[in-house]
């Protein structure tokens, strides 16, 4: 456990230094606040004990300055002082002081104070590292959904992945999400498709419209199955809840429990508006300038008007990206003769498919899709904007 003393009495440092190395501390010293900062920064303590009057900066303000730093680890702050009146121990306090001494040091009661910190910083790291433990445990297990979903159908896990996206997009511009939502938030964008994990390849492809009655049946059961999926990992279980409710629909019309407007948890309508811009976008090859109309269309009815507008927003800095780029991104499927590479073809190996500018023919394009077929490189490529037709 390290302790940095800062001091500027240099009898009462050396006796503090002293005392601190006889009782199994580690123990570095400074004359000022300035001095103790810029060892701090080059040497994080376990605990700072420091006197409040010191030349160049005062204890009050290096304990401010370490509060405000952000320190990745806990430091448990001590302050000294010959002031004992109310008011000076509620300013100590508001400097982010843990513990307040008032001199001359009683060492037996100052020995004490060091144990209390020295417990409450070690709980802090066991809290921590198992924080952290759980936190890699969490992603672990997210990621080794989306690398289900991925290998299940590469279009689903392409849609999930750019869902996971645009929710956080979507709730860093809302007031009334916090960042600490935010890994559910992600984890339900990401996997609110799981439960189609198993279904027919064929029903993955089609619209509700173009489905018969029991293929409804069957795609309408994704939601719950997919809670169902999620429940049995205890730290998933609140993301499978927005995962049910990922189709329930503003006016009440959803599936799978006919929720309606608020009812509807906030983070839930957000995937729900997501999913629904994606589809737009990826399924239905809507134009970004046509966006607007559909989701208009969409306000009030499947989508909450007010997460529309954030999608309004996103939607309209896309169009600006997009025409400040010289490519398209094209799916292979939507290649056409005559347009134009912007980037190179490569394998995932790195290996040369098709160089840059090379012009699209009947055969070029069999030619990648026959190795996206082989898993050898992805659906889509990168062709001259002006050398699409239309």
């Amino acid at each position: 456990m390290n302790i940095l003393v800062a001091e500027d009495n240099q009898v009462t440092l050396s006796l503090l230094e002293k005392k601190l190395g006889e009782w199994g501390y580690d123990v570095y010293t400074a004359q000022n606040g300035m001095e103790a900062w810029a060892k701090l920064k080059a040497s994080p303590a376990d605990i700072v004990l420091s006197d409040w009057m010191m030349p160049e900066m005062s204890g009050p303000e290096l304990f401010k300055r370490i509060r405000d730093a952000g320190f990745t680890s806990y430091i448990y702050l001590i302050l000294l002082s010959a002031r004992d009146s109310k008011q000076d121990v509620v300013r100590g306090l508001e400097a982010g002081v843990d513990d307040y001494i008032t001199k001359p040091v009683d060492f037996e009661e100052l020995h004490a104070r060091i144990e209390i910190g020295a417990r409450i910083v070690r709980l802090e790291r066991e809290l921590t590292n198992k924080y952290d433990a759980i936190k890699k445990n969490y992603f672990q297990t997210i990621h080794m959904f989306t690398n289900l979903l991925e290998v299940f159908n590469e279009e689903l896990g392409g849609h999930c992945r750019r869902v996971g996206e645009l929710v956080i997009e979507m709730a860093a511009q809302h007031p009334d999400v916090s960042e600490q939502d935010f890994p559910v938030l992600e984890a339900a964008g990401l996997l609110h498709d799981v439960g189609m994990v198993g279904f027919p390849i064929e029903l993955l492809s089609k619209r509700r419209t173009e489905m018969n009655g029991d293929e409804k049946e069957i795609y309408m059961s994704h939601s719950v199955q997919g809670e169902i999926v999620l429940n049995e990992i205890d730290f998933l279980r609140p993301v499978a809840k927005l995962v049910r409710a990922h189709h329930e629909q503003f006016n009440g019309r959803g599936f799978p429990d006919r929720l309606a407007g608020d009812e509807i948890p906030l983070p839930a309508r957000i995937v729900s508006a997501a999913v629904a811009y994606d589809n737009l976008v990826h399924k239905g090859k809507i134009s970004l300038e046509d966006i607007p109309d559909r989701l208009k269309q969409m306000s009030g009815y499947q989508l909450d008007p007010a997460i529309v507008d954030y999608l309004l927003e996103i939607n309209l800095k896309k169009i600006q990206e997009e025409g400040e780029k010289d490519f398209l991104e094209i799916a292979l499927d939507d290649l056409e003769e005559g347009m134009m590479l912007a980037s190179d073809v490569r394998m995932k190996t790195g290996a040369l498919v098709m160089p840059v500018n090379t012009e699209m023919t009947g055969s070029g394009i069999e030619k990648l899709k026959s190795y996206h077929g082989l898993s050898c490189i992805a659906g889509k490529v990168h062709v001259i904007k002006n050398s699409v037709k239309g």
